[in-house]
């Protein structure tokens, strides 16, 4: 490819970010001003399982209608597959993910907007009549949704070329495409939202790099492996059960919605996707109990949340896991700085589970404001290391492309 052809495809890129930012911003926007409507008027715990229940109706009601489109496996084995995300697949996925964003899901807004992101790349391609294009504006789009949405353009772009792969930064020749889209489309939010859409978390100031912040690292991305297996084994279990006794999509939606609401009735912080709860967990004075049962039932809620097939991201979910997990080691373990095992356990336990150890890393930095970077990225590679023994994602395969597979002839 030449200079001339490749810099049409960065516009188009630029272009693809850009579209995919404006439509992050309304549904931020219009998603939180829902959920403080409601939520400011029902500020009981007991009226989360009334909201959550009824949004299981309500979500099932919208899928019987259309269709379910899978969650982050069947998001993945289809980039494999086809190389693209159908635009149809944006009209259940929008509404299902809005609802269940004010409803308390355990799932977050980057699972919605990777798939309005791989759409839009998808149309892109196939509107200007390329081709051979197709799959890597498909992983641009991709990567600039989830970039936008969480405010964290570099890690967002590098989660979509780690997480469909066994081994890394498979698709390298999308690099700088996925780049280009991801920082236009968080550009685009920030200049029409401003940066407080981002969700931001707190935390205090950290003193330079230490053999013990080094160590505290390790030790507790080696912890996070036996809880990503735990929490892989509750998520098979919960999905076997809806497997077997609720085939049809509105029973599983609504026994999502009551298991999701009870749960955040009896564990506050187990409801709502984590994004706004890693504040209250900082500031929070928590004993060991409460933090273990935070944890069980966090991951059980999110696998109600994906096998009940509500729809949204588990990425920051599992950051949130992972810092409850880092704060609970700091109360075992004497002399463990809870701001870094916190940090430690965001990038661990998401690379343990999804096997992306650069993003993981990137997007607990950039989430709490780029705190301590050399520890997290030493967790997120020691997490990265146990990731086979758990097996989370199992549709992660290698790439069928030859080299420059976007040149066409």
């Amino acid at each position: 490819m030449d200079r001339r052809r490749y810099s049409r495809l960065l516009l188009v890129a630029a272009v693809l970010g850009v579209a995919v930012g404006l439509v992050a911003t309304g549904f931020r926007i219009a998603w939180l001003a829902a959920k403080h409507a409601l939520w400011h008027q029902l500020d009981a715990t007991y009226w989360r399982i009334v909201v959550s229940t009824g949004a299981g109706v309500l979500i099932g009601g919208i899928l019987y209608r259309t269709f379910y489109p899978g969650a982050l496996a069947a998001l993945v084995r289809q980039f494999h597959e086809n190389g693209s995300v159908p635009l149809a697949e944006n009209v259940p996925t929008i509404p299902v993910g809005f609802i269940g964003l004010i409803a308390g899901q355990n799932a977050g807004p980057e699972g919605v907007m990777s798939v309005v992101g791989g759409s839009f790349g998808t149309q892109v391609a196939d509107s200007l009549g390329l081709p051979d294009a197709r799959k890597l504006l498909t992983l641009a789009g991709m990567g600039a949704g989830f970039g936008a949405i969480l405010g964290a353009p570099i890690g967002g772009a590098l989660l979509w070329l780690e997480l469909p792969h066994e081994r890394g930064l498979e698709y390298y020749e999308a690099i700088i495409p996925t780049f280009v889209a991801s920082f236009a489309g968080y550009l685009t939010e920030a200049l029409l939202g401003g940066f407080h859409l981002f969700p931001t978390w707190h935390v205090s100031a950290v003193a330079p790099v230490s053999a013990l912040q080094l160590a505290v690292a390790a030790v507790v991305a080696v912890v996070a492996v036996p809880f990503g297996a735990l929490y892989t084994a509750i998520f098979g279990v919960v999905g076997r059960l809806f497997n077997r006794w609720s085939s049809a999509v509105y029973v599983r939606t609504t026994a999502a919605g009551l298991g999701i609401g009870v749960l955040g009735w009896l564990l506050p912080l187990t409801y709502f996707y984590g994004g706004s709860k890693m504040n209250q967990l900082v500031g929070a004075d928590l004993g060991l109990g409460v933090l273990l049962a935070t944890l069980f039932g966090t991951m059980v809620a999110a696998a109600l949340t994906i096998n009940g097939n509500w729809i949204g991201g588990l990425i920051v979910p599992h950051m949130f896991m992972g810092a409850v997990l880092g704060l609970a080691a700091s109360l075992v373990v004497p002399g463990f700085p809870p701001v870094i095992s916190m940090l430690a356990g965001m990038a661990a336990f998401n690379a343990v589970v999804t096997g992306t150890p650069l993003s993981s890393a990137l997007i607990a930095i950039a989430l709490t404001d780029g705190a301590s970077i050399t520890p997290v990225f030493l967790a997120g590679l020691v997490g990265f290391v146990g990731s086979p023994l758990v097996g989370f994602l199992q549709t992660a395969a290698p790439r069928r492309e030859a080299p420059n597979f976007h040149v066409g002839e």
